[in-house]
């Protein structure tokens, strides 16, 4: 989303270069590396990739030959020789029989291998940036479909505990749950950790923990145990949640937090490796004061910015100046947030508008 909020013609580039490979190699790639195939992490994030920059209106390319890339990678599972060469979604049969990949199948020609209920989160995120380019096309039954499978998210959340958890062939869960401890059903992480990972529906996702107050509290509990890891990318969202419960005030006290805290200009100044700059673009948009909690969509989430004063300077020639006004006695802690004159209500910022230009002007107490 960084990328295509400043630099959209390079976006635009990589977006052709995914479709290209897909065309040389039969397979949209999932985590190309060395010019070539691999299956070395989890997700089908390519086409999360090419679904935001389509979102955002970067279209420079032929999305209808994306679109049927981005379509055999969700539905359809490659021959063993393909499968071994790292084509395809790791576990795609079982995922297509059970709504979710159960505990029984141990994705084996994989470099992450188990790890069920993170892959079925993240292949539900991927569905979902899939169903909304299939809805702008007119494809009305595959949108039906995958916008069914957007919420097999669901299908590992155990409600008896109020977080996601292994789950067997026949619906019972995997035995015993440890919240905080790394599971083999979980990737670099916890099932607390990945339990707030729903960005595709986080309205579905509170419901299902118990309302805003229960997310506040789950929230405060990662928090206060120091559970959440920044340098785990999937879980970047975590700290803009707060903006979901009555208490938003909260994102901005743990997003200074983490900007103070997780980056330092030494050696060792990133609390993880900077996989494809995420750790990085976190900081800027952080800094920025807003951050898309679902990178596909065309919205960002706000908090209060780093500096008094930004210039960005978009490729369509317009600029955003982005003001922080703090009272006498401030604490950091946002009042409003006015855009071009107007109030904002709520916390949430359209990525078409801020290209658009103009001032956008944070008060703070």
């Amino acid at each position: 989303p960084l990328v295509e909020l400043l630099q959209p013609k390079l976006g635009n580039a990589f977006v052709q270069s995914l479709i290209s490979k897909g065309e040389q190699g039969a397979w949209l790639p999932i985590f190309p590396c060395w010019n070539s195939y691999t299956a070395a992490m989890i997700g089908d994030h390519s086409t999360a990739f090419i679904a935001s920059a389509y979102n955002k209106g970067i279209r420079d390319y032929d999305i209808q030959k994306a679109y049927q890339l981005m379509r055999k990678n969700a539905f359809e599972m490659p021959d063993s020789v393909d499968y071994l060469n790292g084509k395809g979604r790791r576990g795609i049969n079982s995922y297509l029989k059970y709504g979710y990949i159960p505990m029984e199948d141990s994705i084996p020609n994989a470099f992450h291998k188990k790890e069920q209920v993170s892959r079925t989160l993240e292949y539900a995120f991927d569905d979902y940036a899939l169903a909304t380019i299939a809805k702008d096309l007119g494809k009305t039954e595959d949108f039906k479909v995958l916008e069914k499978r957007t919420l097999n998210y669901k299908n590992v959340f155990d409600t008896s505990v109020g977080m996601m958890r292994g789950r067997y062939k026949n619906g019972t869960w995997f035995e015993p749950f440890l919240a905080d401890h790394r599971e083999p059903y979980i990737t670099e992480g916890t099932p607390r950790q990945y339990s707030f990972y729903a960005p595709q529906d986080v309205p579905g996702l509170v419901k299902l923990m118990g309302g805003p107050k229960k997310l506040e509290n789950e929230l405060d509990s990662l928090f206060n145990k120091q559970e959440y890891w920044h340098g785990n990318e999937p879980g970047h969202q975590i700290p803009f949640l707060y903006n979901f419960t009555a208490s938003p005030w909260k994102t901005q006290l743990q997003v200074n937090k983490i900007l103070n805290e997780e980056y330092d200009e030494g050696a060792g100044g990133l609390s993880g490796n900077d996989d494809a700059g995420q750790m990085s673009a976190w900081y800027v948009f952080a800094s920025l004061g807003f951050y898309p909690v679902d990178p596909v969509s065309t919205f960002y989430e706000a908090t209060t910015p780093a500096f008094n004063e930004v210039l960005v300077r978009f490729q369509n020639g317009k600029t955003l100046k982005i003001r922080k006004i703090s009272g006498q006695k401030s604490k950091g802690y946002i009042e409003k947030i006015v855009f071009n004159g107007k109030t904002i209500k709520g916390y949430r910022l359209n990525h078409a508008d801020l290209i658009r230009g103009g001032e956008l002007t944070y008060y703070t107490f």
